[in-house]
């Protein structure tokens, strides 16, 4: 019973990796990484594995070989094959234009040099600000996987921005209210007021 489940699987898997490659051919994926073509190929992979399975479970019977065994395996396609590229430079665009009119991403471009460095790594606002930065470049270069990644969800970015501003927000606040006396120049002073106040008496 265990091996017939097994063999029903493997035309089921198959027929899951033909629809799976179709579905990239056309609509394309989600990966953050790699492009459309790379992901086709290894779906490519999975169905020739699948298909070499079959063979050496059902061999020369024939009768056993479901349907999709016969279909054509896909062919090769270029690795860098980006599926909607059209739409995806539009929705890049469309996000940049978000990322730059963003009060929040204004805001920490505005005050960043009122951070020191360890704050402003404590709040990664050089990440966040990258992400504008690193889509511009992707737009400029042609990088439609790091576009893909800002075109299908600029909401999570612009939520970034929100996060980060706040967090600036604090730390400046939290500088305001430090006393200069604190401070070195304020102690010199205090100390040169003190010096005056003994030679008036």
């Amino acid at each position: 019973m265990g091996k017939k489940k097994e063999k029903e699987n493997l035309a089921e898997e198959l027929a899951k990796s033909f629809e799976r490659w179709e579905y990239l051919k056309e609509h394309g994926g989600s990966d953050p990484s790699y492009a459309d073509g790379t992901n086709m190929n290894l779906v490519r992979n999975h169905i020739m594995y699948y298909k070499n399975r079959m063979v050496e479970e059902y061999g020369r019977d024939y009768e056993k070989y479901p349907e999709i065994f016969y279909r054509e395996v896909p062919p090769e396609v270029n690795e860098n094959y980006m599926a909607r590229a059209g739409e995806i430079k539009d929705g890049a665009a469309q996000a940049l234009e978000y990322y730059i009119s963003d009060p929040n991403f204004f805001y920490l471009l505005a005050n960043k040099d009122m951070l020191t460095e360890k704050e402003a790594k404590q709040i990664c606002l050089h990440n966040v600000l990258g992400y504008a930065s690193g889509l511009a470049g992707a737009i400029r270069d042609g990088d439609l996987i790091t576009m893909r990644r800002h075109a299908g969800r600029p909401e999570g970015y612009l939520e970034s921005f929100a996060r980060c501003a706040t967090q600036m927000m604090k730390l400046i606040d939290e500088k305001k209210k430090e006393p200069e006396q604190v401070q070195g120049n304020g102690q010199l002073s205090l100390f040169q007021f003190g010096m005056e106040m003994g030679q008036r008496r």
